[in-house]
């Protein structure tokens, strides 16, 4: 079946490039009617609208499901094209073009029965929608995604997914092939760039979360958050194993495993994401596709789940015999690798399990509900402590090492770096005992980390990748104990000009200002809050609006950020209420209340009359409150009457009353309904001086406000991690197979790299 054929591989790789032509042509398609507004297809009735701007009619391509199964088709086809001629520089290209295909096969399937082709009146049969129709706009797409980085991320995030197929398919034919060692070669490099596309599709994310959603935080653990660590972290582990067979010819088992899984954590990701079972345990979750669909995910992930252990449990004592006999010594390089690489699997399993408790409740039954963030939290930072120390130790170790010889001499400067940095950490105020530590780790990584790339910068540039990787990871989780250990957060209630302190900063509420105007599907305004401290100012804007996606009922928000190089200033609005510049008063009926402004005297309702005997405007009703007043044992009546309007329930006194025993009027300003009777619901009463003018209703907003300290240690660390995964690249750039004696020069020369001049000296020996 999979015998060479040089005419028959011309003719697939031809076929396949025809496919990849009509895939692209089928995007083109869809794309060209997004931008002209054809309201007839479904998809585009559901995720495009005539008031989005360029940039998010683009976006809407990959919106919604449709949409993204066809990106991910549409990367995967491109990415394919690029592959063919790799893998017949390593004669795959017959055994593992088939299995990329079968991926395609699968993604063309599912949108064969999830089509963004089809039409309005095919969608809505039921409802008598005439053959033909054409809506005159969209629903739009939610306000919550128009944002830039929907123009960046989901695209990125897809092209890590497609890359992670690579190593799978490699793996496969490898089996298939009973070529156990060859497909290392290529098998590292699509790794490490697709660990890398997919590391930056996942920052992106918690950086847009971070900018947009306005929790405070970049990454909630949420189940679609960790649906993309996931393979991720499956990509990094095998980037490490990798290395350990390269160098020791061991663990080769274990890189079949783990680049099967890399990909079948992908296609879990899928099923989870797009089949709706975290629709109620998750933010970002898609709506139910359909039974169809969600049993074609199913099939798509057994299917290949089955294949490729299948595969590994055919070949498992075949591949025994090519793995060469290696002493992983404690003392190894090689050793402390696969330590590590075991770690980055159990956390993936870990959060596997958090991830998927709801879908393992739904079909073993239980609650359906998601793991709490202090499981994640918990372990994270066990396994993020033990990595980033096994990380410094492994940099001062040697392959195949059977001895410590100079491991503690190197060591002990960087421990003793890091122990005085962890405790400028606790007198600066970091004093949890779970973030001290976690600071400790983070810096041993940083100073052990930045001691090797010092050292090798000019000796041997392309082996500093990783250890570039290892830096931002350490940096990262750096900005972590920094800023969510140590950030001062309250909630503040502004009326405009007023003024908060809190912590030696002074807030100040200067008022709004509309944007977007010209757009007739919201109501945007940008909020002006002035920030003070110790003579500097800032200005920091969020955003609140109303939109027609979900008809004006609830406002939208966007935090405001002002960026600075030792902390972010973060204003996250939760809420716009309006209320009264005066004294006030709930009441309901047979619940007596003691007044604002006189508490001898308790203020009850006795009844309410619908009818005033006045003569009702547009929208409003005259409406009556007879109250009762009882000051120390003597009770009197009264009947305050108020034109309400009926569809907000706030209304204007017509005349004002005296309020018994004291010099101030009183009058009914609305009503908070209670759905099941008017009986029941609570008055709304405001005082005033007689000579004074009617309050006034003012606006009053609401918002956490949080300063949170180095977060740019944590865009920072992530950007040297991506950079890191590329620039590995160049190590593994070789053309051919290296031979057992180049790999002992290669190990020879980065276990001298890895020795200081001094340790040398002491030292001569090389593992």
């Amino acid at each position: 079946f999979f015998k060479k054929n040089e005419k028959m591989s011309l003719l697939g790789s031809s076929l396949y490039a025809l496919t990849t032509g009509a895939i692209i042509s089928a995007s083109f398609y869809l794309m060209w009617n997004i931008f002209q507004f054809n309201f007839q297809f479904t998809y585009i009735w559901e995720y495009a609208s005539r008031e989005l701007d360029a940039y998010f009619l683009f976006a809407s391509f990959f919106a919604g499901q449709q949409g993204s199964f066809l990106l991910w088709l549409l990367m995967l086809s491109i990415i394919g094209l690029i592959l063919i001629p790799s893998l017949r520089k390593y004669d795959y290209e017959n055994i593992a073009m088939p299995f990329f295909n079968l991926i395609l096969m699968f993604i063309l399937v599912i949108l064969v029965f999830k089509s963004p082709f089809e039409y309005v009146w095919e969608s809505f049969a039921k409802d008598g929608i005439e053959v033909g129709f054409m809506p005159e706009n969209g629903r739009g797409m939610n306000p919550i995604l128009q944002n830039y980085w929907i123009t960046i991320h989901p695209p990125i995030l897809f092209v890590g997914y497609s890359l992670m197929s690579v190593p799978f398919i490699l793996a496969l034919a490898g089996l298939v092939k009973k070529d156990y060692t060859r497909w290392l070669e290529p098998g590292i490099k699509w790794t490490l760039i697709g660990g890398g596309v997919l590391g930056l599709g996942i920052m992106l994310g918690g950086f847009w979360a971070y900018e947009t959603l306005g929790w405070g935080g970049f990454w909630g653990w949420d189940p679609v958050e960790n649906s993309s660590l996931l393979p991720w972290l499956i990509a990094v582990a095998l980037s490490h194993t990798f290395l350990v067979q390269k160098r020791t010819g061991g663990l080769i088992k274990t890189n079949f495993v783990l680049a099967i899984f890399a990909f079948l954590f992908v296609l879990y990701a899928t099923f989870l994401t797009r089949s709706g079972i975290l629709g109620d345990t998750s933010v970002h979750s898609f709506i139910t596709p359909g039974k169809t669909v969600e049993t074609l995910l199913v099939w798509f992930m057994l299917s290949f789940i089955i294949f490729g252990l299948g595969l590994i449990v055919f070949r498992w004592k075949d591949v025994a015999k090519f793995t060469r006999k290696s002493d992983f010594s404690i003392q190894s390089k090689e050793f402390s690798l696969s330590i590590g690489s075991i770690l980055l699997v159990a956390f993936t399993l870990i959060i596997w399990y958090g991830t998927s408790k709801p879908a393992l409740a739904e079909i073993f039954g239980g609650q359906k509900v998601a793991a709490e963030l202090s499981f994640y939290n918990n372990w994270g930072l066990i396994f993020g402590v033990l990595m980033l120390i096994l990380n410094s130790f492994t940099i001062y170790l040697r392959w195949k090492a059977r001895i410590f010889d100079t491991f503690f001499k190197q060591i002990m400067i960087p421990f003793a770096l890091s122990v005085v940095g962890t405790i400028a950490i606790y007198l600066i105020g970091i004093t949890d005992l779970k973030f001290v530590i976690l600071g400790f780790a983070s810096l041993f990584s940083i100073i052990t980390n930045l001691d090797f790339i010092m050292r090798n910068t000019s000796k041997q540039s392309k082996m500093l990748g990783a250890y570039i990787g290892h830096l931002g990871i350490a940096i990262l989780v750096l900005g972590v104990v920094a800023s969510g250990s140590s950030t001062e957060n309250t909630q503040m209630r502004f009326t405009e000009k007023s003024s908060k302190e809190y912590h030696g900063y002074k807030f100040t509420f200067l008022g709004k200002e509309r944007i977007e105007k010209e757009k007739r599907d919201r109501e945007k305004f940008r909020y002006s809050i002035k920030v003070e401290k110790e003579g500097n100012i800032w200005e920091v804007h969020p955003i609140v609006y109303w939109s027609s996606f979900n008809e004006w009922s609830a406002p939208f928000f966007e935090p405001g950020i002002q960026t600075k190089i030792e902390k972010d200033i973060y204003v996250a609005p939760i809420a716009v209420e309006y209320d009264y510049d005066a004294p006030k008063m709930y009441i309901q009926k047979d619940m007596p209340s003691l007044s604002p402004i006189d508490s001898s005297t308790s203020v009850s309702i006795e009844k309410f009359e619908m009818d005033g005997g006045m003569q009702p405007e547009k929208n409003k009703v005259s409406f009556g409150t007879i109250l009762k007043y009882d000051k120390a044992g003597t009770v009197t009546f009264d009947t305050l009457y108020t034109l309400i309007d009926v569809e907000t329930w706030v209304g204007s006194p017509v005349e004002w009353k005296p309020f018994p025993g004291t010099n101030m009027q009183i009058g009914m300003v609305g009503l908070i309904r209670d759905q099941a009777s008017i009986a029941n619901s609570q008055a709304v009463f405001v005082f005033k001086e007689p000579h004074l003018k009617e309050p006034q209703l003012m606006e009053v907003f609401t918002a956490d406000i949080s300063i949170k300290p180095f977060m740019n240690l944590v865009w920072l660390g992530t950007i040297l991690m991506v950079i890191g995964f590329f620039a590995a690249l160049p190590k593994y750039g070789k053309k051919k197979l290296q031979t057992q004696t180049e790999i002992d020069e290669e190990i020879a020369n980065e276990n001298n790299n890895n020795s200081s001049d001094t340790a040398e000296k002491l030292n001569g020996e090389t593992a």
